[in-house]
């Protein structure tokens, strides 16, 4: 970096100084360790601009949140022991180019899966156990992580024969898993080798800023760094396991807007879980992987959001119905394999 300090790049890494020293500290600290790929691997940032992100339009559910606690979102790559907030590249108003941190809508929709996912198997009495789960391992993944594309196998071929297979489709067999299986047919799942889609839409949560054209606050000015270690029990002279890392977040009282979108092809039943899904997120009161860390709690607020009655009442009155369905299809263990 000094060495390119009178280049056109001057003014960028001056930024990207200012806002990572934890993390040239940490990187002073690596005593003999080869960083060349870790300084290639940094990603300076694009030139200031004086303009903001251009505006969104609204949603069909609006969402509103405001960290109670710092909340972490890791981006794809890191800089030695030191994690960055996830951003992305967003074109201003006029003309710049701005990079900004923002929570992903898809781990907002994949919570909200999980969600689902335990409260279904809880209704019908199968039990949500992820650790030992009572289900077939296809329908574990299709529930929980929208599946896999694969090509059938023994576990897949009822469903997928139900279906329709070889190019075919079985519109019979598609409507039956649909009303069958709410949080699929709302959230969408890959079943052997038939993409089921979902009928919603989550958007990226940005944060209430500046530069997002929505605050006046500076979006620089809601990101801290937070230093976390994980402490050996058992120390040896000889083999260490002490860890020390830095996390970039965003820090308590930061707000959050985003908002989710509906096709207009959604049944009750799909709207009524999806009015499920968002109680079951409220009441969870959590964003991001490190809630353990105390990390993420927040309140939500949403708008327009719709009834969950009739699909906790789909599944009290056909419980039994549902079981036995997936019995059909091979979706649960059998006892003796528990």
């Amino acid at each position: 970096m000094v060495a390119i300090a009178n280049s056109s790049l001057a003014t960028r890494i001056l930024l990207w100084v200012r806002r990572n020293a934890n993390i040239i500290v940490s990187l002073a600290l690596e005593k003999n360790a080869n960083l060349n790929p870790v300084i290639e691997g940094i990603q300076l940032p694009e030139e200031t601009t004086e303009g903001v992100a251009l505006p969104r339009r609204g949603f069909d559910i609006g969402l509103k949140i405001k960290m109670e606690a710092p909340l972490e979102h890791g981006a794809d790559t890191k800089c030695g022991n030191s994690t960055m907030f996830r951003r992305i590249n967003v074109c201003s108003t006029d003309g710049g180019t701005l990079h900004l941190p923002y929570y992903s809508g898809n781990a907002l929709r994949g919570q909200m899966r999980d969600l689902l996912a335990d409260h279904f198997l809880t209704a019908i009495g199968v039990g949500a156990d992820r650790l030992k789960p009572k289900v077939a391992l296809w329908f574990f993944y299709a529930l929980y992580t929208g599946g896999v594309l694969t090509e059938a196998d023994s576990s897949t071929k009822k469903i997928v024969k139900n279906m329709g297979d070889n190019g075919a489709i079985r519109a019979e067999g598609v409507w039956k898993l649909r009303n069958m299986i709410p949080p699929i047919s709302l959230l969408g799942a890959a079943i052997g080798n038939r993409i089921l889609p979902g009928r919603v839409r989550f958007a990226d949560l940005r944060p209430v800023c500046r530069e997002w054209g929505t605050g006046a606050i500076g979006v620089d000015q809601l990101l801290e760094w937070e230093f976390l270690t994980r402490r050996d029990d058992l120390v040896t002279s000889t083999d260490n396991k002490s860890m020390i890392a830095n996390t970039e977040v965003l820090r308590a009282g930061t707000e959050l807007e985003g908002g989710i979108d509906m096709d207009t092809v959604m049944t009750a039943i799909e709207l009524s879980v999806l009015g499920k899904g968002i109680e079951l997120l409220q009441a969870h009161g959590f964003l991001g992987a490190s809630s353990r860390r105390g990390f993420g709690k927040c309140v939500m607020e949403f708008s327009n959001v719709p009834s969950a009655e009739e699909y906790e009442t789909l599944l009290k009155d056909k419980g039994s119905e549902i079981t036995a369905y997936l019995k059909d299809i091979d979706a649960l263990k059998e006892p003796e394999n528990e």
